[in-house]
């Protein structure tokens, strides 16, 4: 195959959602780490067999106690600015990650670091705390893996600077070098020359369009105007897959949680993100979890209706797909009449009927259909919900910052591991959305990442499971399969689900 690989040429890209704004280490959303995976290199990245594969590391040892991990670095890894990365660029973007100033949602993964040292200029050690099964996988795919800023652009440029994306202020070492990005129309990214791995990327350009209707990207997509569809709603594959014969659609395991998150927590001096935390109304009560996000909710409706049956009725905090995964669904069985005894006895009923507000948002046109199934499932066992309809971005700030909801429908991270989703639901992560405030839930992260053995990794995810789907700080309904489609013309793509979208190695053949 070596040498058929065409150069050139623009790979045109549909996105169905804004990038939220170019600050890597902070800012939320998929479509900015599919971006930045392209712009930016880290230490190491992952194959989808699971295998850790050199980045701008070239090698990397472990010590026989798993406490220290020491890599030596390429020497000819370069910024898009001309500068150079080297071992104090790793440990400047480690311990800015780690810095509570910068408010980086991935901090919560750095918790086991204690220290980075610079052993010479090309050689760096990161010493932990306590041992870590998945530091290997964090630096390599949690999130983004861990991406490098320049220093110098760092230093240089605001924060500002970043959100905004101004190509000086966010230099990559990647493939390809941001050229343009206008918030919610397109982003540009041209082949990088002295890109560090001989001979890549093969694309001259990559082109992301946001196209927020799948039907109308479905139809830029049949005119050719698209070559690749980096997420499409799982509703849309079959009149996708009807028009378009030769397209190649790409889905994997079910490693994403599509959930009905029930807020447990409000600030009780009324201010966002508040560390002094009082009762959410409606949903601190785990008797009215229960009835709602347990007993009251269909699962299997759900996943007939939404999905058209292509997807797996879940619960529990671990999705269907991820390693060391339990079927605990047994556990929330449907049925109405336990919900409105449940809800009776929190003090609901004719008399004192429930309503509370059910969001989502617009990116994928089956949450929609999801709420919509909810709504009715609601109104069986005496409930009123109102639906409230947002945009994706609108949404992340919600969710992400202690914005006022009582239940939201949405799919999250994808995981790898359950120990990724960490920055998700610990107590005490920034980006804990339910704002529950259990340190159970922390121990059991820290009991299943300690663990080296896998076996008895494998109990404690069992028990994790089985205590989530008891509590319900963290509701999942099914698993949400994702869908990735290509023109027959694009090459040597990859699929590794939400985890890695990369075109380096892709090239058109047209």
């Amino acid at each position: 195959m070596s040498g058929a690989q065409k150069r050139g040429g623009t790979l045109r890209v549909a996105y169905g959602n804004e990038i939220s704004n170019l600050d890597f280490h902070t800012a939320p959303g998929y479509e900015l780490v599919w971006a930045v995976l392209n712009m930016n290199c880290g230490l190491i990245s992952m194959t989808p067999d699971g295998k850790f594969v050199p980045d701008a590391a070239e090698s990397w040892q472990i010590s026989p106690d798993g406490l220290l991990y020491t890599f030596k670095l390429k020497k000819n890894v370069l910024f898009h600015d001309g500068t150079r990365l080297d071992a104090s660029v790793v440990k400047f973007n480690v311990d800015r990650i780690m810095d509570p100033a910068t408010r980086s949602s991935m901090r919560t993964f750095y918790e086991p670091v204690h220290s980075v040292e610079v052993l010479d200029p090309y050689t760096v050690q990161i010493r932990l705390k306590h041992s870590y099964a998945f530091m290997m996988h964090m630096l390599a795919a949690y999130r983004m893996g861990l991406m490098f800023y320049s220093p110098a652009a760092t230093q240089k440029y605001t924060i500002e600077d970043r959100k905004a994306g101004k190509p000086e202020a966010v230099p990559g070492c990647g493939p390809f070098k941001l050229v343009e990005w206008v918030k919610g129309s397109h982003l540009v990214m041209d082949r990088f020359d002295k890109y560090f791995e001989p001979g890549l990327p093969y694309l001259d350009r990559v082109m992301i369009r946001v196209i927020r209707d799948p039907v109308t990207q479905m139809a830029a997509f049949k005119a050719g105007e698209i070559d690749f569809i980096a997420d499409l709603s799982a509703d849309h594959v079959d009149t996708l897959r009807a028009q378009n014969p030769r397209a190649q659609i790409m889905t994997g395991k079910e490693t994403t949680p599509m959930v009905a998150m029930m807020k447990v927590t409000v600030p009780a001096d009324g201010k966002p993100m508040s560390k002094d935390r009082g009762p959410h109304p409606i949903f601190n009560d785990i008797r009215v979890r229960k009835a709602v996000g347990c007993y009251g909710i269909d699962r299997k409706e759900i996943v007939k209706i939404a999905f058209k049956g292509q997807a797996t009725p879940w619960l529990g905090i671990i999705p269907p797909g991820t390693q060391d995964t339990v079927d605990v669904t047994h556990m929330c069985p449907y049925d109405p009449a336990r919900a409105k005894a449940l809800l009776a006895d929190a003090g609901y009923g004719p008399q004192k009927p429930l309503t509370f507000e059910l969001m989502t948002n617009t990116e994928k046109s089956v949450f929609h259909v999801i709420v919509t199934v909810i709504k009715e499932q609601m109104a069986r066992i005496g409930v009123t919900t109102n639906i409230r309809l947002t945009d994706k971005v609108s949404w992340m700030f919600v969710a992400t910052q202690d914005g006022p909801f009582d239940m939201y429908v949405e799919d999250l991270a994808s995981l790898m591991t359950v120990d990724q989703n960490s920055f998700l639901s610990a107590s005490t992560a920034g980006w804990n959305s339910t704002r529950h405030t259990d340190p159970k839930v922390d121990e059991y992260y820290a009991r299943y990442g300690r663990e080296m053995d896998p076996v008895k990794r494998k109990a404690i995810a069992r028990e994790f499971q089985e205590f989530s789907a008891d509590k319900l700080y963290w509701n999942t309904i099914s698993g949400s399969p994702f869908y990735q489609v290509a023109q027959p013309w694009m090459k040597d793509y990859v699929y590794q689900a939400e985890f890695k979208v990369l075109y380096k190695k892709v090239w058109l053949d047209k």
